[in-house]
């Protein structure tokens, strides 16, 4: 199929699409990790009131998700149908500041406790799953199929910044604010992060995520609603979902969704202990930025590549090649961490980020090709549902493994869910035509 060429309003599009999807990395980066490191290193709470908060943040989000979807595809306003919604990541942001004063306001208390868990539970899960449902949907929404592995490869490539920049505060923070911890009385003696830099920290990332909603809502585009289809029902549209005949209707969807679950397992069986495995070889400042910087450009130029493939071959040709070369240096990797081998782990870290970050882009775009063109939102939310389960089997996956044969393994146990995932999305039909 011949590529065609992005309109300069395309590339404004896509660009401003990349940059929420950059504060929505760096915002999530810190509320995986900073909200969790708050109630230990700050309110000096045990392990199980972070499980609590995580495991009812992970269940609001599946929820409201999906009925943040059904409502935006209905809206009808003004300003879009999707943008509205982006205004309630200024609502999410501001949340992300009011969690960083819990100690401030209620110092070392059950309040305080409570204070988060209502923050990050339901002002931040609510309303940050309603900016996501309208993000997610503005691709499909405004750019066509056959640009759209390519958009994708730019959104992501965009979006690795607030990665990269949360990466950055995480080495900043410990650098900076990283403090003894007066609760271990003998070696070894651990590192918190203080209030201060907590508040720092979880500032910067409230900040830019208000500022890029802001900017979407502003400048973003959509369709006028005179193109739209007819409004539906709220409760019929719930009702409906679960109907035989809509179930049998978008099939393959579901089988994109089920191949992707079992996919994205990998990747949860690997990222939550991934910093921990890094730290735990030993590296150098110096040496973390050196191969920091060897990987990225990699990551980069891996994604656009993905992209433009997925639009000039289609979505699956390349996916299975992609899923067993990135295994391939997956494997490498228990070996230099057994080793010690800081230069294996510099040649094999690029595999990990491809097979963490950039294969995703052919199957986000194939799975965008496969929503309902009237239901994206509502179906945006169904897709959702990867990333909880995702996050639950390999999660748990994971720390069996590292438990039983050491943290080194969980790069093997990564590729066992990707190559078994390379049938289930070769039973998902082929989305675009080529020549």
């Amino acid at each position: 199929m011949k590529e065609k060429a992005f309109s300069g309003f395309l590339l404004k599009q896509v660009f401003l699409i990349g940059m929420l999807y950059m504060g929505d990395y760096l915002f999530f980066f810190f509320e995986q990790n900073y909200f969790n490191t708050y109630l230990d290193h700050v309110l000096y709470l045990p392990e199980l009131h972070i499980s609590i908060m995580v495991s009812l943040s992970a269940t609001v989000g599946l929820i409201t998700m999906y009925l943040w979807g059904i409502i935006s595809d209905n809206t009808r306003s003004k300003f879009g149908r999707r943008r509205p919604f982006l205004l309630l990541g200024v609502v999410a942001g501001a949340g992300m500041l009011l969690y960083s004063l819990a100690y401030w306001m209620f110092g070392q208390t059950p309040i305080a406790y409570i204070w988060c868990l209502i923050i990050d539970v339901l002002i931040i899960g609510i309303s940050s799953n309603a900016f996501l449902v309208a993000e997610r949907a503005l691709i499909p929404d405004t750019i066509e199929i056959g640009k759209r592995g390519r958009a994708n490869g730019i959104i992501n490539s965009i979006s690795y910044f607030g990665l990269l920049i949360g990466v950055a505060f995480l080495l900043l923070g410990n650098e900076l604010f990283g403090i003894p911890d007066p609760r271990d009385t003998t070696p070894p003696i651990g590192t918190i992060i203080t209030q201060d830099g907590h508040f720092i920290l979880l500032s910067v990332g409230g900040i830019v995520f208000i500022i890029v909603s802001i900017i979407g809502f502003a400048f973003i585009k959509e369709k006028p609603i005179s193109v739209l289809s007819e409004k539906k029902k709220f409760f019929a549209e719930i009702k409906q979902t679960f109907d035989i005949a809509e179930l049998k209707s978008q099939k393959e969807f579901y089988k994109i969704l089920l191949a992707f679950v079992v996919f994205q397992s990998g990747i949860a069986s690997v990222m939550p202990f991934l910093f921990i495995f890094i730290f735990s070889l030993g590296l150098t400042t110096i040496e973390l930025l050196l191969a920091i910087i060897i990987a990225f450009p990699i990551l980069f130029i891996a994604t656009l590549f993905l992209g433009k493939v997925a639009d000039k071959f289609g979505r699956k040709k390349f996916v299975p090649l992609s899923i067993v070369i990135v295994s391939i240096g997956f494997f490498i990797i228990p070996f230099a961490g057994l080793l010690g081998d800081k230069i294996l782990f510099m040649i094999s870290l690029p595999f990990v980020l491809v097979g963490i970050l950039a294969l995703v882009t052919p199957l986000n775009a194939w799975s965008q090709d496969l929503l309902p063109i009237d239901k994206r939102g509502k179906f945006t939310g169904i897709l959702n549902v990867v990333n909880t389960f995702s996050q639950i089997i390999g999660s748990f996956a994971g720390g069996i493994i590292a438990i039983s044969f050491g943290i080194s393994w969980i790069f093997v146990l990564g590729p066992f869910f990707f190559l078994i995932s390379i049938p289930l999305f070769l039973k998902v039909k082929e989305t675009v035509k080529t020549d």
